[in-house]
């Protein structure tokens, strides 16, 4: 396996209703949500961006080269029916990342440091997770072998942690892993956080 048969999965269906605004536009800096995200994947096969709420308005934003999927069911199904919807459009036999659109201050060397591992992994390992501390986040590396499970479990977090001999915790030093945004006051957390690491 090669970093081009990992396909990216970026969720992004989920209400910005607290935010005012589509959260993969959110700016930080020169560059949207979405557009971080975006060059984060780069050197992966071609991405797939889930879109719900506020899609017409994200659809202009986004490159050609991305596949994108209108999930009709975020309302009701959540982050897993994102997921289910992608899936269909994943090569059988490709892993995949599992990315939310709304953790701007993850950076490229990080998806690199967890390719690197996953590709490195022993065998009974289906799954890369990052960990700082005790508190694991995303993005998170997934098998093409656990495929199957998602479409039985009644999330995706039963599949990911259901068991834990499967799992490669990968420390990293960095809380970007779990800081993310969903309101005002959030985002200009995130916002103030991202510039002072680029001064």
């Amino acid at each position: 396996m090669k970093p081009r048969d990992i396909v990216p999965i970026l969720l992004a269906a989920g209400s910005s209703h607290l935010l005012g605004a589509p959260r993969p536009l959110a700016r930080f800096g020169r560059r949207s949500a979405l557009q971080i995200a975006l060059a984060n994947c780069r050197g992966l096969a071609r991405p797939i961006l889930v879109l719900g709420c506020d899609a017409a308005l994200i659809r202009p934003h986004v490159p050609r080269n991305v596949h994108v999927l209108l999930n009709r069911r975020w309302r009701s199904g959540g982050q897993l029916s994102s997921l289910l919807a992608a899936l269909r459009h994943v090569p059988p036999s490709s892993a995949f990342l599992l990315y939310p659109i709304d953790q701007p201050l993850l950076q490229r060397h990080t998806i690199q440091t967890l390719v690197r591992a996953f590709l490195g992994r022993r065998p009974h390992q289906q799954i890369v997770l990052p960990r700082h501390g005790r508190e694991t986040g995303h993005p998170i590396l997934v098998s093409a072998a656990l495929r199957p499970e998602f479409a039985t479990a009644p999330t995706a977090r039963h599949v990911i942690y259901k068991r834990k001999s499967r799992i490669l915790q990968l420390p990293v030093p960095t809380t970007s892993i779990f800081t993310d945004f969903s309101t005002p006051d959030s985002y200009l957390s995130c916002l103030k956080k991202f510039l002072s690491r680029r001064g």
